[in-house]
């Protein structure tokens, strides 16, 4: 135990996400009088009072008095409390922003930044952004799929990257407002243009490309995020465009056959990198067969680990810090590239940056290059960019 870093104090309060819908917060402060804090949110599931009170009263006892430094030993008893108490019935926010709280205060104790304290000593390497340009989802407008997202995979630097997609985000505003689409934005930032299918939206990103004066393909690549349960019809195994459906006035339901080769057509048309969610996540044949057909030119994500060769990671799924951190490990060897994400309904945390520097991540997904709750990530990870930047300056200096 290291002194000074035991947990004197904790408090559990309510704050509001990017929707305006409650989420919680938790803050712990040490006995050398480092604090850290955290937020979650908890979408629109009225559970914002039993969330502050679970952190407040019960699991606050639980972790009292214990060294903050002991991660692993800390998050067991936070996920065995919440668990006798049936509180995971109800949604782990609670426990997963005290797992936060607690990994920040046990840093601002150490003196250590929250990357520094959760990757160690070692330089981390910047993670490419996957930013958000084209949604689609649950509204009435945009896309069937999710959203449709861009990788700087030329970039020289995370901030040339992220430099890169405001400057085609801008561009494709320009074009699509120029063109007679809405430039209205989704809950991740993209825009929700009234298109008649996603190749349409790629044609569009390609020339956003362009006249930013960048090349499709080489400077900057297309990730797609399908979220294909929300389009399968189980009654008939197929999934249901009901967008494209309604623009095109034919009814397009695709099969698992259709859906393989509809994808690789996109493959074939635009540099894609990335396929997310691809197919129904309890389809493991349809998901191999796709395997086969792309897993040498595309990234296949998942979140299950199953017919992949990337695994994208929520904090919100993973429940805690150190599960997060296994998480990573278990996907490294199983040889799968690391994505770190946010959920879209979200707030101005930015954890999720400083977890995605420690451990490396190959990609961050944190929506479009705005909305508040998006840039908190983006810019952290700047910061901690030009923080290695100076130190490795200054490091140089001194060995010369």
């Amino acid at each position: 135990m290291l002194n000074g870093l035991d947990i004197i104090e904790i408090t559990g309060r309510n704050v509001r996400d990017s929707w305006g819908y409650p989420g919680v917060e938790a803050e712990v402060i040490l006995e050398n009088g480092a604090h850290g804090r955290a937020a979650v949110s908890l979408g629109n599931t009225g559970r914002a009072e039993e969330q502050a009170r679970l952190v407040n009263d019960w699991l606050s006892e639980i972790i009292l008095f214990e060294d903050a430094s002991d991660q692993g030993k800390i998050d067991r008893m936070l996920s065995q409390a919440a668990e006798e108490t049936r509180a995971e019935e109800d949604g782990n926010q609670g426990v997963l922003a005290l797992s936060m709280a607690v990994a920040r205060a046990a840093g601002a104790g150490l003196c250590l930044p929250l990357y520094r304290y959760l990757g160690g000593t070692s330089a981390p390497v910047m993670p490419v952004p996957m930013m958000s340009m084209i949604s689609g989802g649950d509204g009435d407008k945009g896309l069937d799929f999710h959203e449709i997202m861009i990788v700087p995979q030329g970039a020289n630097s995370y901030s040339e990257g992220l430099r890169m997609g405001v400057e085609i985000y801008q561009t494709l505003k320009r074009l699509l407002s120029m063109s007679g689409f809405s430039t209205s934005t989704g809950d991740g930032g993209g825009f929700e243009p009234n298109m008649k299918n996603s190749e349409e939206a790629l044609h569009y990103l390609m020339d956003a490309f362009m006249l930013t004066g960048y090349k499709p393909g080489e400077d900057v690549l297309v990730a797609i995020n399908a979220e294909a349960d929300r389009l399968y019809v189980k009654e008939d195994g197929t999934y249901c465009f009901s967008k494209e459906s309604r623009k095109g006035g034919i009814t397009i339901n695709r099969s698992q056959k259709d859906m393989l080769a509809y994808y690789l057509r996109l493959a074939d048309g635009f540099p894609i990198c990335a396929v997310m969610n691809g197919l129904w996540k309890g389809d493991l044949e349809g998901r191999e067969q796709m395997m086969k057909l792309l897993e040498h030119r595309t990234l296949l994500v998942s979140d299950d680990f199953a017919a992949s060769n990337a695994t994208v990671i929520r904090m919100e799924q993973a429940g805690t810090v150190t599960g997060a951190l296994e998480m990573v490990e278990k996907a490294r060897k199983a040889g799968h590239k690391v994505i770190i994400a946010s959920d879209v309904q979200d707030t101005e945390e930015s954890f999720l940056a400083d977890m995605a520097a420690a451990v490396h991540a190959d990609y961050v997904k944190s929506g479009a290059p705005c909305r508040g709750e998006c840039t908190a990530k983006y810019n952290e990870l700047l910061r901690i960019e030009e923080f290695y930047r100076k130190t490795w300056r200054a490091v140089m200096e001194c060995s010369g």
